[in-house]
């Protein structure tokens, strides 16, 4: 795939970070997001025409939305994660005290 622009280039990676998201893979989304962030974030350093900034901050704006919905998902993912480990942790002793099942001759 040729990318022409930096546009192009943040589009494709901004649909990536949505597919990974779709997948449940909130680690890569974010990661992918905040690339994005970063990038238009470098360009809008250098960038000193009015209508391209203008441009470049729209750009950031969508950036910096969608990877704050990314990130409260990874949030939630992540508050599952540790909910179930913590259930598991707390029924160690139940299953511990078990008896074991006994083996057929």
């Amino acid at each position: 795939m040729d990318l022409k622009s930096n546009e192009e280039r943040w589009a494709v990676w901004m649909v990536q970070a949505r597919n990974f998201a779709k997948r449940q893979n909130y680690t890569d989304a974010v990661a992918r997001m905040k690339l994005v962030r970063d990038a238009v974030l470098a360009s809008l350093d250098d960038a000193s025409d009015p209508k391209v900034r203008g441009r470049l901050e729209r750009h950031l704006a969508r950036a910096e939305e969608q990877l704050g919905a990314l990130s409260e998902q990874y949030d939630a993912w992540r508050s599952e994660i540790a909910a179930r480990r913590q259930h598991t942790i707390d029924q160690a002793a139940e299953e511990m005290a078990r008896p074991l099942p006994v083996p057929a001759d």
